[in-house]
Order: structure tokens, then C-alpha cells, then sequence
């Protein structure tokens, strides 16, 4: 995203309303460093965004182990009732 602020013109504003050079540029400065450092960029939010997949690919992964021994249980027991049942039955 391009930065929009002119600090030229803002420097220009301040010296209009009463500020000297040297106060409105340190201001100038001050702010712009504390934008700087509170606005996120593009390359941090691909970076979360690339952890966050694998984070999620990970936690998906660990789902499907836990689906997959949960259903073999479920056979196991079907496959033990049934043939409890064909004993007691013949």
C-alpha cells in the first residue's frame, strides 16, 4: 500500500499555524516513525498468513489420524458385536 501522507504539506500546515521549522519537521519526524511502526505491511501479513496454513494444514492432519483410529475403533466393535450376535444366534 503506498504511503499517503505528504510530510512535506504537513510540515507546511504546522509552520501555517504557528509552529517554527525546526518544531514542525521534529513533529513531522515523530509521527511518521509512529506510523512506521504500527502499520503492517504486505510481506507481514503473507508471513502470518503462510504460518497460519501450516498451522492449520497441521491441526487438519492431526483431525484426520484421530478420525481414521476413531472409525477403526468403531469397525473393531461392529465387527466383534456382529459376531457375538452370529454366535448366540446359531
Amino acid at each position: 500500500m503506498a504511503n499517503n501522507f505528504n510530510s512535506t504539506e504537513f510540515i507546511g500546515t504546522l509552520i501555517e499555524g504557528g509552529f517554527s521549522d525546526k518544531q514542525a519537521t521534529t513533529l513531522t519526524l515523530a509521527l511518521v516513525r509512529l506510523m512506521d511502526s504500527h502499520l503492517v505491511t504486505k510481506s507481514y501479513l503473507d508471513m502470518k498468513l503462510t504460518e497460519l496454513r501450516a498451522e492449520f494444514r497441521a491441526e487438519l492432519a492431526q483431525l484426520k489420524s484421530e478420525l481414521v483410529q476413531w472409525m477403526f475403533t468403531i469397525l473393531i466393535v461392529q465387527t466383534g458385536a456382529t459376531a457375538l450376535m452370529f454366535k448366540f444366534l446359531h
